[in-house]
């Protein structure tokens, strides 16, 4: 993705994202302030979001997993959903692609509640074993000093598009 638009970077996870997000236990260590708890027992914080933000579909950011469940399926095919026929969008027959997912009823949305629920209850957490919210990876972009490179390496050392960066795309 980088390349063709004639940047540089790496993708690395050499950070701690307990930190990175504000969960890290230590007071003088924000990140970047999402909610967190803990369970006893459990060694690690459990992220939840970073409310008004990027919420997880989970309490606390949802009164129970009912309305968590029910906030999902409204996101999916509601209004502006990507599977409703009436949102917008590229396709030359956009209604008939949108709204040919099949459907979730009454009796899904129950499933659905019900295993989520019990997962909840049992564990003290949804999901039970991973993270509502996880960073995996780091994604580091930047422009490319070609001039230190060439004078430090030697030629091919970027690719054309790094070259033509700043025709392309101004500064």
């Amino acid at each position: 993705m980088l390349q063709p638009l004639g940047l540089g970077g790496w993708m690395y996870d050499g950070i701690n994202p307990f930190s990175v997000l504000g969960a890290s236990g230590d007071p003088t260590v924000p990140g970047l302030g999402f909610s967190s708890f803990t369970i006893k027992g459990q060694p690690l914080q459990v992220v939840t979001g970073l409310p008004g933000v990027f919420e997880g579909h989970c309490p606390p950011h949802f009164p129970d997993m009912r309305a968590a469940v029910e906030a999902v399926v409204a996101r999916k095919y509601g209004p502006c959903g990507p599977f409703n026929a009436g949102t917008p969008g590229q396709y030359k027959e956009t209604g008939a692609v949108r709204g040919a997912a099949a459907p979730t009823d009454d009796s899904f949305v129950e499933c659905v509640v019900t295993m989520a629920d019990y997962i909840h209850e049992t564990f003290g957490r949804f999901p039970a074993t991973v993270q509502p919210i996880h960073v995996l990876m780091y994604l580091q972009a930047h422009r490319l000093d070609t001039e230190f490179y060439d004078a430090k390496f030697a030629a091919g050392a970027y690719l054309r598009t790094h070259a033509d960066h700043e025709r392309n795309w101004g500064a």
